[in-house]
């Protein structure tokens, strides 16, 4: 445990400190604290970035993609140069220049029903920056075995909502937004988000987390803020327990079912996505990667410490130290499968 601040942490946090709630003690409960963002895109960006300066000691940074030019408008955390990195090495990057007095752990990872529990092991809460509904069911229900409060956020279009999510008392995830399938959910690739909402849903976020860090009353527990910047509407919603939820309900039955190590995700500009992750962990290493890619015709776009993006054609791939890939512009499942197994040495 973090019991003091030096004079160069003191001076960097000086305007906070002096905040009544906050003070010497708040300060150190930061420092002490550490917080899983799930999914660095833009909520992911704007919430690491804001925790990070505020001085979260320790930030886990778990995300599986890379940078893409059309993250930039709202993804503020990145820039050009960034394209093509995983995220989480790029956030690294960034966010150790910002913030030099924390602690960053950056994991290219799936969040799902098999690694989610690694994910979340010694982690004090979560803040949800995610965009798809399957993983937020995954970490819902992780995180109600554990016990871990959960800070719900979504924003499209110019809409957005948060929750704080306690364990035992509150509805849960699935109590309020269950069996939502992610096929019938629009995103920003197909409906756009401007980043006005996504900064206002990630600054209530962090509001809850550093409120729950200090020891004080969430404002959300048991609430839902329903945003819409098209007429300035902030409304609050109450949500209740569901008596038959089967994640936090007394009947309550969580099966973990056998995931598909290949899943096709939404395409980008019409183009074929499938992602790739291992059901076991594993470690890659990204020197065997790029030589592999290069004997197979692929150029290299980017040779990061925690990952590869590599282009041939129509095609693009990115391939993680922990194993998990991405291939976009395959026509096929199989061929996609073909050129993940040829980078990744497993043929």
């Amino acid at each position: 445990m973090a019991s003091e601040l030096t004079q160069e942490e003191y001076q960097y946090y000086s305007r906070q400190i002096i905040l009544k709630e906050f003070g010497l003690k708040g300060q150190i409960k930061l420092k002490s604290s550490k917080v899983l963002v799930a999914g660095l895109g833009g909520l992911g960006s704007q919430l690491s970035m804001q925790l990070a300066s505020m001085g979260v000691g320790h930030l886990r940074l778990v995300d599986k993609d890379i940078v893409e030019a059309s993250n930039l408008q709202r993804q503020h955390l990145y820039s050009v140069e960034s394209i093509g990195y995983p995220k989480v090495e790029a956030a690294t990057m960034r966010l150790g220049k910002m913030n030099p007095y924390i602690e960053l752990e950056p994991i290219p990872m799936s969040i799902n029903e098999l690694t989610v529990d690694r994910l979340l092991n010694g982690v004090d809460l979560v803040v949800d920056g995610m965009d798809r509904m399957a993983p937020r069911y995954a970490l819902n229900r992780a995180c109600i075995r554990k016990g871990i409060p959960y800070i719900y956020g979504a924003a499209i279009t110019h809409i957005g909502s948060v929750t704080t999510i306690i364990p035992g008392k509150t509805a849960c995830l699935e109590c309020f937004q269950g069996g939502v399938d992610d096929e019938n959910v629009p995103t920003c690739a197909t409906v756009g988000v401007t980043p006005s909402i996504i900064n206002i849903v990630a600054s209530i976020q962090v509001n809850e987390a550093v409120r729950l860090i200090l020891g004080m009353e969430p404002v959300l527990a048991g609430r839902l803020l329903y945003c819409d910047l098209t007429d300035l509407s902030f409304e609050k919603v109450k949500l209740s327990r569901a008596e038959f939820c089967k994640v936090c309900g007394d009947d309550r039955v969580i099966v973990l079912s056998h995931l598909d190590e290949i899943e096709e995700i939404c395409g980008r500009e019409g183009r074929r996505v499938f992602t790739f992750t291992p059901n076991n962990p594993i470690i890659v290493d990204i020197g065997k990667v790029a030589r592999l890619a290069e004997l197979r015709g692929f150029r290299l776009l980017v040779r990061g410490k925690l990952g590869v993006t590599f282009t041939k054609g129509s095609i693009r791939g990115s391939l993680f130290t922990t194993g998990v890939g991405v291939i976009e512009g395959a026509e096929t499942r199989e061929e996609a499968q073909g050129i993940y197994k040829g980078v990744s040495g497993e043929d």
